[in-house]
């Protein structure tokens, strides 16, 4: 089955200024991009910002997170909930990186009722899965995986709203990343969990250390359906590179 292949940036706590995010989001804006969607996630303070720039143009604007707890609005100090999300924007949110379940000890049970608050609101989501480096050397990486992916039993993810991200926690801004055939086992596995779901046709993107020397290689990879970016998403030229890799891969 074709699946929609996707690189996405996540900027997370970067730039530091409206002004730099909006240089960058006009970068982006010239970017070509046919055969990959192409997607940023700025903070909440520059959404509104780089939603703006990107208007009427093919990339995708996104949240790094969301309110688990209303959908709309309430006494919930510091949130941004999924109505105040599309409101500025945004067509995707990011939920379950690792820096959310590492920094801020978000457990399968929230990440459910982020899930739901974004695609009550059809707000898409990229709900991220991986590994320590500690399972990953324990030969821990799979049942991780089944244990995290468990958490979409129990909801309802509407057809072509759901992406995977595959990220490694050991290999997120450490420069390490797991070897190809490593990668394509685990998309592979990713992939037959979420079948038993009955939720084939899901973009599952790899993570961790992406690029523009190793994506080519990624890109060709059996089973991985795009990259979720970070640090290399910060620039243009180099995010570009990366994309590139992807189109012609496709």
């Amino acid at each position: 089955m074709n699946v929609q292949r996707c690189v996405i940036g996540n900027w997370k706590l970067n730039p530091a200024t409206k002004s730099e995010a909006h240089e960058l989001a006009q970068g982006l804006s010239g970017i070509a991009c046919d055969a990959v969607m192409v997607g940023c996630a700025p903070s909440f303070a520059h959404l509104s910002t780089v939603s703006g720039v990107l208007a009427g143009t093919p990339i995708w604007v996104g949240a790094q997170d969301i309110c688990a707890h209303t959908q709309s609005i309430g006494a919930y100090t510091g949130d941004v909930s999924a109505e105040q999300l599309t409101d500025l924007g945004a067509g995707f949110v990011i939920i379950g990186h690792s820096e959310r379940r590492s920094y801020y000890r978000e457990d399968n049970a929230l990440l459910a009722e982020k899930m739901k608050q974004a695609f009550g609101a059809d707000l898409s989501v990229v709900f991220c899965i991986g590994e320590t480096k500690e399972q990953y050397q324990a030969n821990q990486t799979l049942s991780v995986l089944d244990d995290q992916l468990s958490v979409l039993q129990a909801i309802h993810a509407p057809r072509g709203k759901l992406i995977i991200a595959y990220e490694p926690v050991w290999a997120i801004g450490t420069g390490l990343t797991p070897t190809v055939q490593e990668v394509i086992t685990t998309h592979r596995h990713i992939k037959s969990v979420l079948a038993s779901y009955h939720l084939e046709g899901v973009s599952v993107l790899y993570g961790g250390s992406v690029n523009e020397q190793n994506a080519a290689e990624f890109a060709q990879a059996e089973g991985v359906d795009g990259a979720l970016v970070g640090g290399a998403s910060l620039k243009v030229d180099t995010f570009t590179q990366i994309i590139a890799a992807f189109e012609s891969a496709s």
